[in-house]
This record gives C-alpha cells, sequence and structure tokens, in this order.
C-alpha cells in the first residue's frame, strides 16, 4: 500500500514489553538475560524510550525480580516513565498478558508491542519503524526476506479490538479481521525474526554482538 506523503502523523506512542512468560525451554527468565551489559528487558526498554512517551512492563513469573532489575538499571527519570503490572494470568499465555498491557494504557494513539527476547535491535530500526505509519493504516509490521516479524505498531482502534476477543485468542487469529488496516513493512533487519529460547541461541546471539 502505497501512502500519501501528506497523511504523516506525529505519534503519541506507548511501548508494551512483554515479561511474564515462564521461558520454559530458557530455564530462566529471558528478561534478566544479559546481553551487551544489560538484561534484555532493560536494553528493550531503552530503545523504545526512543519513540515512545511511556513504556508499560507486563510481569508475571520472577516477577520481584524483573522489577528490581528495572529498578536498579534505568535512571530515575527514565524509571518514571515505566509502569509495572502484574498479570496474575500470565500461565495463561502471551495474549492474555498483551490484553492486560493495553488495559493499562491511557491516552497513546498507537502501540508499540514487543518481545523481551529480541534485545538486539539496532536503534536505527526504532526511528524508521515509526516513519511508516500514517493515517490510512491502523497496523505496521515489520518483515524481512518475506518473513513477517516483531515488534509490532498498531493503534488505539486495533487496541479495543483485541481487548473485545477472548483470552484464549491470538494475534494471528485476528488477521482476517477486516476493521484492521494492515501495512507490513519490508525492512533491512533480520532481528526482527529474532526468537531467543534456548541458552544454544542465546549464545549465538552473545557471539554475533
Amino acid at each position: 500500500m502505497e501512502k500519501n506523503p501528506q497523511s504523516k502523523i506525529a505519534p503519541n506512542i506507548t511501548g508494551l514489553l512483554l515479561c511474564a512468560g515462564l521461558s520454559g525451554r530458557m530455564g530462566t527468565s529471558k528478561a534478566l538475560m544479559i546481553y551487551s551489559g544489560l538484561p534484555f528487558v532493560v536494553q528493550v526498554i531503552k530503545k523504545l524510550f526512543l519513540v515512545c512517551e511511556e513504556v508499560i512492563v507486563v510481569v508475571g513469573h520472577e516477577s520481584e525480580k524483573v522489577g528490581l532489575v528495572v529498578k536498579k538499571y534505568l535512571k530515575s527519570n527514565e524509571f518514571h516513565k515505566v509502569k509495572l503490572v502484574l498479570n496474575v494470568n500470565y500461565r495463561g499465555g502471551m495474549f492474555s498478558s498483551l490484553q492486560c498491557g493495553l488495559r493499562n494504557v491511557s491516552q497513546s494513539d498507537w502501540i508499540l508491542y514487543h518481545f523481551v527476547d529480541q534485545p538486539s535491535l539496532p536503534v536505527s530500526f526504532y526511528n524508521e519503524f515509526v516513519e511508516q505509519l500514517s493515517e490510512e493504516i491502523n497496523w505496521v509490521q515489520p518483515s524481512h526476506k518475506i518473513k513477517l516479524g516483531h515488534p509490532i505498531l498498531f493503534n488505539k482502534k486495533v487496541s479495543a479490538i483485541i481487548l473485545n476477543q477472548d483470552k484464549d485468542n491470538s494475534l494471528r487469529e485476528m488477521s482476517d479481521d477486516r476493521r484492521i488496516k494492515r501495512e507490513i513493512w519490508d525492512c533491512k533487519y533480520p532481528e526482527i525474526l529474532q526468537d531467543i529460547d534456548t541458552i544454544e541461541q542465546f549464545n549465538r546471539l552473545n557471539l554475533d554482538s
């Protein structure tokens, strides 16, 4: 879809970072693992601040540890822009945590929905990503070599649709919803396909850094 250059918007964006999962295959919380000297969760938060007014961090498994790490590594002015939200039903899966986070978004026009196991996305990605927003769409998703990746940007209309879904649903199951006007951004960043679930993948990530 081609966008009219006049339709560019200056968005008010909230970052929504999921850190609630069990990280079962990893054996330890991915949010607390270290990449380039910082825990995954802190790496992502700092990059989200480049384009987001605030960041909501949804916690569940090892929630207290994640909260302490966020407070330890962020400056006070950064920490004030972070909202830690506990999903008591985190064992129900990612969609449950997504809905939990969205219930805590206040005034933002757009949501930048981010997984915690993508700490190596470069700074330039975020600035280029938000440049894809326009009035004609309500969902932007990056792709690399024809493969869809994450994070995803969607607006408050899509947020309302997600909140009205059953908690056992998924974003994939919503792909045919005609109310969602998607833009797929073919980008140069292979990191959007990153999915760190095992120690082997984690070790490879640090070797490449």
